[in-house]
């Protein structure tokens, strides 16, 4: 559990060994939260203040005068870890920012003009590595896979400007959900090394410290107000190490990355103002499966829903993405359920409704890890899918699906199918678990 007193937390460098945890015990902090609702960080017992101490006082006494290069995104996580590198360390830290291909339109440069202009001032050093990376996954299929590429290349990236800059130690924005996962089996988090039996000394010539690796979201946010960091910043969406790479589901291609480029920017314009706590695109092709087994689904639809059949069809994709189930990862299919039209309105207004129907999909096929609810489509379109996530959450161990406004859903829908090679739009109404907030 997350340390909930002013002591220090355990060394910064120190792996965290949780064996392989129960989901259901590591993946929520129900334990220390009464049956009425959430804490805050502050109300648990976390003293971001002394928590800064004490990290500040361990990466001074571990580095001891020698350079750091902090590995910064532009997310919380690792602008607060860097924050906290630099208060500490001075100009001993290098803060770099890879631009892998995978981030948002634009991104790169947005997010090192953020953290160079004031209050923060960190000049970061961008590194250009799109194609490096693009050419690890190519032709890669499986999430796993993917990941772990993506990893290497990030680490051999890193590896490179350490040595120029002769870097011993990597300041990184790690945080509990992260190793949790990893060591949990449920997916592999790009920035967990030792905690998997990496060595990054022996690997890439530094030492990992992770001032924040105890910690969970909603504690990283106090310690980044706590830093004076602005709202933008300490209350960003979560944005994934991988970036896109983990919301193009199955093969990259160039023309799957700027599809979901250009919708990431439209459903992250349109629901920004709705403060969820994540939401994004994610693309996938339309090839369905036709294994026999998942004729009932169908049924098993239009049962849950109180609809008679010929109003529902059900597809599953063939493409499989990452959920949970048990305490493991449930590497499995995405079923897409599309209604008549006037059944599509009435249900898209009644979100727990189609809670339901997920609930009683995914009971019924073991095989079925999450299942979107098409909003709209474009007959004639393109190959692709894409599918819009929304969430709930304090510490993203677990999430709610996002009640969404139907309206607001359709023109997002509207705008999506105005890209070329898409041709459905559909609203992912699983929850974490069984599904991961990330598709992959």
């Amino acid at each position: 559990m997350v340390n909930t007193d002013k002591s220090p937390t355990p060394p910064i460098s120190e792996p965290r060994n949780s064996g392989n945890p129960s989901v259901k015990n590591k993946l929520s902090r129900s334990a220390s939260i009464p049956s009425g609702g959430w804490l805050s960080a502050q109300v648990q017992g976390f003293h971001p203040a002394s928590f800064l101490s004490a990290q500040t006082a361990k990466l001074r006494e571990i580095t001891s005068g020698k350079k750091a290069i902090a590995a910064i995104s532009g997310g919380v996580d690792s602008t607060v870890a860097t924050v906290l590198a630099k208060q500490a360390l001075g100009d001993n830290l290098i803060p770099v920012l890879i631009d892998t291909g995978f981030m948002r339109l634009d991104e790169p440069e947005k997010v090192r003009a953020k953290l160079s202009s004031p209050p923060l001032g960190i000049k970061v050093r961008l590194i250009h590595a799109g194609g490096r990376f693009l050419e690890a996954v190519k032709g890669t299929f499986l999430a796993e896979e993917k990941r772990n590429k993506f990893r290497e290349t990030f680490y051999q990236v890193l590896k490179d400007e350490a040595a120029r800059e002769g870097c011993e130690f990597l300041v990184q924005g790690t945080i509990a959900p992260d190793w949790i996962e990893t060591q949990g089996g449920i997916k592999t988090q790009h920035n967990v090394l030792e905690q998997v039996g990496i060595d990054p000394v022996a690997t890439y010539g530094f030492k990992v410290l992770e001032p924040l690796a105890d910690l969970y979201k909603d504690q990283v946010r106090s310690v980044g107000r706590q830093l004076d960091l602005p709202p933008d910043l300490a209350g960003r969406q979560p944005f994934p190490g991988p970036g896109l790479l983990v919301r193009c589901i199955g093969a990259v291609t160039k023309t799957k990355l700027q599809v979901l480029k250009s919708a990431t920017q439209l459903v992250e314009n349109k629901l920004g103002p709705l403060s969820y706590d994540q939401y994004f695109a994610a693309v996938i092709e339309n090839d369905f499966s036709s294994d026999p087994t998942f004729k009932a689904l169908r049924d098993n639809s239009a049962e849950a829903l109180g609809l008679p059949t010929n109003e529902v069809r059900t597809d599953v994709f063939e493409q499989r993405v990452t959920g949970v189930k048990g305490d493991v990862r449930s590497y499995g299919r995405l079923c897409g359920v599309k209604l008549i039209e006037e059944s599509r309105e009435a249900y898209g207004w009644l979100p727990d409704k189609l809670g339901r129907l997920q609930s009683a999909l995914v009971e019924k096929s073991q095989d079925l890890t999450r299942v979107a609810f098409l909003v709209k489509e474009k007959r004639g379109g393109g190959s692709l899918s894409v599918v819009i996530r929304a969430v709930t959450t304090r510490d993203f161990m677990t999430a709610a699906v996002a009640k969404v406004p139907w309206k607001v859903l359709k023109d997002i829908a509207d705008s999506i199918l105005d890209i070329e090679d898409v041709s459905r739009v559909y609203y992912d109404i699983t929850p974490k678990p069984p599904g991961t907030v990330e598709f992959e």
